[in-house]
């Protein structure tokens, strides 16, 4: 993995001295007094100059992780030079121990080993490497001497912009044992660095996050490199994409290797049938199995689902069961979840409920909140012959309660779809209405349908669903018409998307209906049967949509029979 200076952006005339408060904690360090690690850091960040200064360190410390892997011999040296421009170089110190332990000279790693403690402690205190709680580091190489302190080899890593926070970096490690991690840092010290090598007297005046990154990717930074690809090809501008995260992938990262991946799949889903599509789909698969040759659990999934739906050759479909395992095994809960599904249906493996409920339970278990919600909904099902019980009930309330988790993704930085509290509130008004686990109470069933479209008010589905069960249902002091055609109204004319969905429309159309309008309700019903004859649907749609729309021509309302 290359590491980029920065150096180009700092003024060739900056002082690069050190401060007299840092020179008076070297003293006391010197002097066998203890120092503080913040404090030690803050004095080197806060002088005149400390741009140019981080600049060369950062230079030094990735050029001593290079030597660690390349020529062991040479990270002494460099790594003592990292040490008396900053003494509390996490990446300095963990170069002497690993130089050390190679000279066989483990007296002297010691104290170095005791420093690296230190700067870990440090790093760690009120931060866990989440994404809301990302560790602070000075530099790259800071970050990735400190995933190898704590055992964990660094696979990939991708810079990322956000208003809360300007410039962190995501980096997946591998443990020794178990699966990749994602491990957040906060780059915040190397952008003002780079603000301040630029002129410029605070973040956000003129030299933004982006420009950092776009410098960082021209000059072969793979994480700003994995930066400007997602982005690229967020605006569906693939080819570009292509090319920055193929460039990304040279030096080893699993991060754009699975981005490359889906912008190939995305390219391929475009080409017809033919050799041009072959190549792209070879390619989706190359960049799939360098990730899984990294240990990517992510890899191993996507690709056993690319295999399963059949999208490479025949033969290729036995061998994504296998992959799947893998992932599930190495802890994946999406993994987990999918192969839930397979043997819900019986797809690929033999029908079997309680593989499939083990499968739930495990994806659940280990924090997935949708798991949760699918649990929820497989114990309903008649088919599998399951009893709801007090821990899938315990789940959904807990989702419910959650206000935050209809927010950001944790890993992907994207609005989650469906909203798990939206989810979850929906299955409690459902179990409410049904008396299934609980009382039944259409007053409580209503007030979670309602709760549940507050949560995602523009999640066509949440809302489709609960119009639907207010409009249809049989029990007249569950039924709230006119909230159910307000909701739909909403989403039905800002989404062109929903427009051209079948269900959608027949739902809609049922609430106008309800609310007496039948012209208004034959049109969009016919509007549904149009939509859903150009889709080819199935003939059991096509026979009920009709049947809905002989009702509104005739004046009459609709209840659906599956509610109560």
């Amino acid at each position: 993995m290359r590491f980029i200076i920065f150096a180009l952006l700092l003024s060739a005339g900056c002082a690069s001295t050190a401060p007299p408060a840092y020179e008076a904690l070297i003293a006391a360090l010197d002097a066998g007094e203890e120092v503080d690690v913040a404090a030690l850091r803050n004095a080197f960040l806060a002088a005149p100059g400390h741009s140019a200064r981080l600049a060369k360190l950062a230079e030094l410390e990735g050029q001593a992780l290079r030597f660690l892997d390349e020529e062991p011999l040479k990270a002494g040296p460099v790594a003592t030079a990292i040490l008396d421009a900053y003494r509390g170089s996490m990446a300095g110190h963990y170069a002497l121990t690993r130089f050390y332990a190679y000279v066989d000279r483990a007296d002297a790693a010691t104290g170095h080993q005791h420093w690296v403690e230190r700067l870990r402690r440090h790093l760690e205190q009120n931060h866990d490497g989440s994404e809301e709680a990302p560790y602070p580091v000075m530099s790259q190489a800071e970050a990735l001497a400190y995933l190898r302190a704590t055992e964990r080899q660094p696979a990939g890593l991708i810079y990322r912009s956000s208003a809360e926070r300007p410039l962190t970096m995501l980096v997946a490690a591998k443990p020794a044992d178990g699966p990749m991690q994602n491990v957040h840092f906060d780059m915040m010290a190397m952008y003002r660095a780079a603000v301040a090598g630029a002129g410029q007297r605070a973040p956000g005046q003129g030299f933004q996050p982006g420009a950092l990154i776009g410098l960082l990717a021209r000059r072969d930074d793979a994480g700003a490199q994995a930066a400007v690809g997602a982005l690229l090809a967020a605006e569906d501008r693939l080819d570009e994409a292509i090319d920055w995260l193929t460039a990304a992938t040279r030096t080893g990262n699993v991060i754009a290797n699975l981005m490359l991946a889906d912008a190939y799949l995305a390219n391929a889903r475009r080409l017809a049938d033919g050799p041009a599509r072959v190549n792209v789909l070879a390619r989706v698969r190359q960049n799939l199995l360098q990730a899984i040759s990294a240990g990517s659990d992510e890899a191993m999934l996507r690709l056993a689902e690319l295999y399963l739906n059949e999208i490479y050759d025949e033969q290729d479909v036995a061998k994504g069961l296998p992959l799947l395992e893998r992932a599930v095994a190495l802890n994946n809960p999406n993994a987990s979840l999918y192969l839930a599904q397979l043997y819900l249906f019986g797809e690929n493996v033999q029908q079997d409920y309680a593989a499939a409920e083990a499968q739930f339970l495990r994806a659940a278990g280990l924090g997935h909140q949708r798991a949760k919600v699918l649990y929820g909904r497989f114990l309903l099902s008649e088919a599998n012959e399951r009893t709801f019980n007090g821990q899938a009930y315990k789940w959904l309330r807990e989702l419910a309660a959650d206000e935050e988790n209809c927010g950001a993704d944790a890993e992907r930085g994207q609005v989650q779809t469906p909203c798990p509290a939206a989810e979850a509130r929906l299955m409690l008004g459902e179990l409410h209405a049904r008396g299934v686990f609980v009382g039944s109470s259409h007053r409580r069933a209503r007030r979670w349908f309602k709760r549940a479209v507050a949560a995602a008010p523009d999640d066509v589905r949440i809302v489709n669903e609960v119009a639907w069960w207010l409009t249809v249902t049989q029990i007249e002091k569950l039924q709230d018409e006119r909230y159910a055609l307000k909701i739909m109204d909403r989403v039905m004319h800002g989404d062109a998307a929903a427009r051209r969905q079948p269900a959608y429309l027949d739902t809609w159309a049922a609430a106008h209906a309800a609310n007496g309008n039948f012209d208004r309700a034959v049109a969009l019903q016919q509007e549904a049967l149009h939509e859903a004859n150009a889709q080819a649907q199935q003939p059991a749609i096509l026979q009920e949509l009709q049947q809905h729309l002989t009702a509104f021509q005739a004046g009459e309302t609709i209840t659906d029979p599956a509610v109560p």
